[in-house]
């Protein structure tokens, strides 16, 4: 019972997969290791994720330097390492928000892909004023020490159901056939017949878009 046990822990413990983050403020002129997301998956199946930043990072020093550059974020997945997912925000929204990042992640987690990836300023890091896209941050002080942070938010992709297209042609084929054979005709409203096949339907593209993030940030 203790070993199970334990080797919960340590699963638990231990990143299933990892997303590395790299940055630039010049398009990719030049490129800066930011650091590691670990994606976990918690006793219930859902995934949580944790934000490490890579030490020696400078992203304050050259954020400061350049403060109305583009920020850009790419994304490289540990289990697709030949995929790259890029996001991008104002480096003065940054700067207003002392570098701690909101980053919202998409995934797939029966292939462990990640399906999406954003970056936003944390609003909530701003304090009291609201972040201001148009404000002169070339008088906005980082401390060489202050350190990029991350809350991450983790959207898995749930199963569901498929619409049973394939039944509801089938039986419309049906009743044609039965008419051609002189079958008493059903008067039903189209509505009336068919709301079973009609309803999943609905309901599996409301559900479908309401899992889609919307694109957020400035890229």
């Amino acid at each position: 019972m203790l070993i199970p046990l334990l080797y919960a822990v340590i699963t638990a413990c231990v990143a299933e997969w990892l997303v590395d983050l790299e940055y630039s403020l010049n398009n990719f002129q030049d490129v800066h290791p930011l650091g590691k997301i670990e994606l976990r998956r918690s006793f219930d199946g859902n995934y949580t994720a944790t934000f490490r930043a890579t030490t020696g990072n400078r992203l304050g020093e050259r954020m400061t330097a350049d403060p109305s550059s583009t920020y850009q974020v790419l994304a490289k997945s540990s289990t697709y390492p030949k995929d790259q997912l890029l996001s991008s925000t104002k480096t003065c929204l940054l700067l207003q928000s002392n570098l701690f990042h909101y980053f919202w992640l998409s995934i797939d987690a029966e292939r462990q892909l990640v399906q999406s990836f954003t970056v936003f300023p944390d609003i909530v890091a701003a304090g009291d004023k609201p972040l201001d896209s148009n404000s002169d941050c070339a008088q906005v002080a980082i401390s060489s020490s202050t350190q990029p942070s991350a809350i991450v938010h983790v959207n898995t992709k749930g199963v569901l159901p498929t619409p049973d297209t394939q039944l509801f042609v089938q039986m419309m084929e049906r009743e044609r056939r039965a008419r051609q054979h002189g079958a008493d005709a059903d008067d039903r409203s189209f509505l009336a017949k068919y709301w079973m096949y009609i309803v999943p339907v609905v309901v599996f593209v409301v559900i479908s878009n309401a899992m889609t993030p919307d694109s957020g940030g400035e890229g």
